[in-house]
């Protein structure tokens, strides 16, 4: 009686072992890097409190402001993709700035709202103007970016030197814009030297 042998001939030659090994490395980094990102993350939502629910109502008032005025972008990311602290994270402390309404941790989808935002903010559309200025960061601009953007949307949002001009959060915005976006209040043509506004400056 004869043995029937079956032979395997194909041996994964020296490339695709090196590919997947090389994709199993990747893989794993890959993991790594997203569990150290998730650690990271958690050490924030940790070290800092969450809003209360007078807090959470305010800042649902802004958001729908905003939504009712056009910019569904912002209104959607501030409403299903953020995670809003009450209190600065460990890292937030480490660099907090003194008169700062609120703080965005980019790409961590983390905004703190400091007192600032409730008590200085005179009702929901000035609150809503600072969220409007986080959302930009949740996007990846940068202050200037923000601080331009805001600005030039400011008549969308019905947040006016008309309606808001004597307000201190208005004058504290319109100062930092001039300093972060100077190029906003470059128009010789126009009162104040503002691009964004619509009135001829008088000659």
């Amino acid at each position: 009686m004869k043995t029937v042998q079956i032979r395997n001939d194909f041996q994964p030659d020296s490339g695709t072992r090196h590919a997947r090994a090389s994709f199993g490395l990747v893989a794993s980094c890959g993991i790594a890097a997203l569990l150290a990102l998730f650690a990271f993350y958690l050490s924030l939502v940790a070290t800092s409190a969450p809003l209360d629910v007078r807090e959470r109502l305010t800042v649902q008032g802004a958001i729908a402001i905003l939504e009712n005025k056009g910019f569904d972008r912002e209104a959607f990311l501030l409403r299903h993709t953020v995670t809003f602290r009450a209190t600065d994270s460990w890292l937030n402390a480490l660099t907090k700035q003194d008169n700062a309404y609120a703080a965005t941790n980019f790409p961590f989808q983390i905004v703190t709202l400091y007192p600032d935002f409730y008590t200085k903010a005179v009702d929901d559309t000035e609150r809503a103007m600072v969220l409007l200025h986080e959302a930009q960061h949740l996007q990846g601009k940068d202050e200037a970016g923000a601080y331009a953007y805001v600005w030039q949307h400011r008549g969308q949002l019905g947040w006016t030197q008309l309606t808001h001009g004597s307000t201190p959060s208005y004058i504290t915005i319109a100062e930092q814009t001039r300093d972060y976006a100077p190029e906003v209040f470059s128009c010789l043509d126009h009162v104040w030297g503002d691009c964004t506004e619509t009135i001829a400056a008088q000659k």
